[in-house]
């Protein structure tokens, strides 16, 4: 099925259409062309950064500057002012437990810490109020701390 004749160029004869070149350049072609593909080639140097003016460039400039400060004015919140005391008035206490209760405020975090601590004082101010003897308090620490008994003792 196959009918095409494997051969090899160079076994041909030299005169063989085959082994003749398709082609032919004219005479001193290779010679002039790097002369011509240079004088063809002209070095643009590369322009400078340059912003061109026009009244559209700045109105489309304006109009979206606008836009988004009109966006984020719409968007931002509104500041909210703290409630007077007048306000809470006609509010019961039980209403407002209720409420923090159902929002899982404990009294602890209402409190201000930093008044429950000058209230109490100094540390010794808080031991007379827990009205425990000094001597009670380094038997409990030589009962935590076993091992440190014979540098207490000494």
């Amino acid at each position: 099925m196959n009918d095409s004749k494997h051969f090899r160029l160079d076994e041909l004869p030299p005169e063989h259409p085959l082994r003749q070149l398709p082609f032919t350049a004219p005479d001193g072609y290779f010679d002039d062309l790097p002369s011509r593909v240079q004088a063809r080639v002209v070095r643009k140097p590369k322009p400078a950064f340059h912003i061109s003016w026009s009244w559209q460039r700045t109105a489309a400039s304006l109009a979206g500057a606008s836009l988004i400060a009109l966006l984020v004015w719409q968007t931002l919140p509104q500041r909210q002012e703290s409630l007077g005391s007048e306000a809470l008035a006609g509010v019961s206490d039980d209403a407002i437990t209720a409420y923090l209760e159902d929002q899982g405020v404990s009294a602890y975090e209402l409190a201000d810490v930093q008044q429950i601590h000058s209230s109490l004082g100094s540390d010794t101010t808080a031991i007379q109020f827990l009205n425990v003897a000094p001597t009670d308090i380094q038997e409990l620490i030589q009962e935590q701390n076993p091992g440190d008994n014979a540098k207490v003792g000494s």
